[in-house]
């Protein structure tokens, strides 16, 4: 239990003492975000650093790295392998996004096709990887139990992946948002992690949510980094592969209801505007509408994390 707090003191203490390091470098270099034209009013955010999830995910990964329980037995350092090349390939994939849109002065990094290509190949290293670690390719449903799915397990592997990562990319629209709601969720996990006897887990989650309180110190409504593509892929990949290794796969859906009614906030929209000319939404991702009703980030923010907090308390009692 010790080397678990460890590894949360150690990766919050990286992120917050290298974090204003960062925004230096980036404010200097002029790496700063591009505010998109189309979203609400955030142009006095406009010159705020981007990819401050480089260094949280850089903190997470090393803190468990050189941790020596990770190297206990081989089951620890196989769930371990596992979640860090899961959050490391889409933090690249945002990593890769987010230089384009710094690169072209643009809102606009991957065009969809090749990121979706990019983020397929990463949820195939995932399954290979799952497959050299002899990791069985079953999924647990309630009521039903173990589903063997043989050669369609990549198929939910990798909606899975692209899905959720993409749920959080599309609820990083406000400052502190994603960082606050992810710690909850990430916070359920570990608690999962601790009844199953997967310290690995535990570790892994308590490095992250030390890294990411630190980063809110910096991030909180008005922002002075953003987490940029880099930390909202891998936030959600995270989780993605998490509840897959827990058994316990659909629980993100309840555990994670705020990203799901993010995601289709938008998808609603779209169709709506597509083929009738209508919104059904002031804006979308719905945390804009909430802006355009007048309402300030801070009480977004706490509505938002308060619901995730109550979905967690609610789950845990209930689902787990």
């Amino acid at each position: 239990m010790e080397l678990h707090w460890w590894a949360f003191v150690l990766a919050f203490l990286i992120t917050a003492v290298l974090m204003p390091a960062l925004i230096r470098f980036l404010k200097q270099s002029k790496e700063q975000a591009v505010i998109r034209k189309l979203g609400p009013d955030h142009q006095a955010k406009a010159g705020t650093p981007s990819m401050g999830g480089a260094l949280f995910v850089a903190a997470t990964v090393l803190t468990v790295l050189v941790l020596p329980s990770t190297y206990a037995s081989e089951a620890s350092f196989t769930w371990t392998l596992i979640l860090v090349v899961a959050v490391g390939a889409f933090a690249l994939i945002g990593g890769i996004d987010d230089g384009l849109k710094l690169v072209r002065h643009s809102d606009e990094g991957f065009h969809f096709k090749p990121k979706l290509a990019a983020q397929t190949i990463s949820a195939l290293a995932v399954l290979i990887l799952m497959w050299v670690l002899k990791v069985p390719f079953v999924i647990t449903l309630p009521v039903v139990g173990p589903v063997y799915l043989g050669p369609f397990y990549f198929f939910f592997l990798w909606f899975w992946l692209v899905g959720w990562s993409n749920a959080t990319n599309l609820t990083d629209g406000l400052d502190g948002l994603l960082a606050g709601c992810s710690v909850i969720v990430y916070g359920v996990y570990t608690w999962i992690a601790w009844q199953a006897n997967n310290p690995s887990i535990v570790t892994f989650n308590l490095a992250l949510i030390g890294a990411l309180i630190a980063f809110l110190f910096y991030n909180h409504p008005k922002a002075k980094i953003f987490m940029g593509d880099t930390g909202s892929l891998a936030l959600g990949a995270g989780l993605a592969i998490e509840s897959i290794l827990l058994h316990a796969a659909l629980s993100l859906v309840w555990f994670g209801l705020i990203f799901v009614i993010e995601t289709l906030s938008v998808i609603i929209q779209t169709i709506s505007y597509h083929f009738f000319k209508k919104r059904v939404f002031p804006m979308a991702p719905i945390h804009h509408s909430f802006e355009q009703f007048g309402w300030r980030e801070w009480q977004i923010d706490f509505l938002f994390w308060g619901i995730t907090l109550v979905l967690a308390l609610v789950g845990v009692y209930f689902l787990v």
